[in-house]
């Protein structure tokens, strides 16, 4: 039993590194987008197929894919687009372990990230997801350090982590939480100054799940930020599972350090109704 905790738990570490180390390793595509960082803010609806200012990076046991890999954009019944960051086969087949999107036009200290997650799961015959979706905001792609804000849809939890150099440096917060796997949230990860605070919102914009967390022996600098699907603990080692998520609305915005709780709300606000409303 603890043998299989241990294996378990280095097949976790060994995961992680491998999904920071390929970030790290994006930093050589990186200069071709990253302009004068003069954008503040950014949404991705998907409406009009796929951005051309993002990195696409997939993880296989065998070495990393730069470049090649294109996820698919999938409509919806109501004409609505999503983004499917999906691989057919599992990692004991061959397939990727971690599919990424990021966004290294925004470069910022004080950010939020946010994303409508797993869209198409109210769809006949979609299966939903079973997957771990991770918000990354501060990546140091030279470093390999990043905050990571991740919802475990199949395990039933949320949490807060901090990778440095390719590693799980700090588990901050983990909770066990009630998911629908075929429901869609949104998703909230704001780090402002040391405080990092990840929510949960339903359909009706109401936050069902906060996770907090006050960083007070070394904060990140400034980075870039991206999402990933990334297949859950409980289908490690073995690794029978496939990554299979759907993501629409990424947003990335720059924000001022708030002065006031009130700041902090309005901000959440604004983000959580523009994302779930009908387009």
């Amino acid at each position: 039993m603890i043998t299989n905790q241990v294996n378990k738990r280095n097949a976790v570490k060994s995961l992680w590194s491998i999904t920071v180390k390929s970030l790290a390793t994006a930093a050589i595509l990186a200069p071709i987008f990253i302009g004068n960082n003069s954008a503040k803010a950014v949404t991705l609806d998907f409406e009009s197929g796929l951005p051309s200012d993002v990195l696409y990076v997939q993880d296989f046991s065998t070495g990393l894919v730069f470049g090649e890999f294109m996820p698919d954009i999938q409509t919806l019944s109501d004409g609505n687009n999503v983004l499917r960051l999906s691989e057919d086969q599992t990692v004991a087949e061959g397939g990727a372990s971690t599919t990424t999107l990021l966004y290294p036009n925004i470069i910022a200290e004080n950010v939020m990230v946010s994303a409508l997650l797993n869209p198409a799961g109210l769809e006949d015959g979609d299966e939903g997801t079973n997957d771990r979706i991770l918000l990354y905001a501060r990546i140091n792609l030279v470093t390999e350090d990043t905050y990571v804000f991740g919802i475990d849809f199949e395990t039933n939890q949320i949490f807060l982590r901090e990778v440095i150099e390719g590693d799980i440096e700090n588990i901050f917060v983990e909770e066990f939480v009630e998911l629908d796997q075929n429901t869609p949230y949104f998703a909230e990860f704001r780090v402002i100054g040391n405080q990092l605070t990840g929510r949960l919102f339903d359909q009706t914009t109401e936050q069902v799940y906060e996770v907090s967390f006050v960083d007070t022996e070394n904060p990140l600098s400034a980075g870039i930020t991206g999402i990933a699907t990334n297949i859950s603990d409980s289908f490690l080692p073995g690794e029978e599972d496939n990554n299979n998520v759907t993501i629409d609305n990424f947003s990335v915005s720059s924000v001022p350090e708030p002065t006031s709780v009130l700041g902090l709300l309005a901000i959440g606000a604004i983000g959580v109704g523009s994302m779930l409303k009908h387009k």
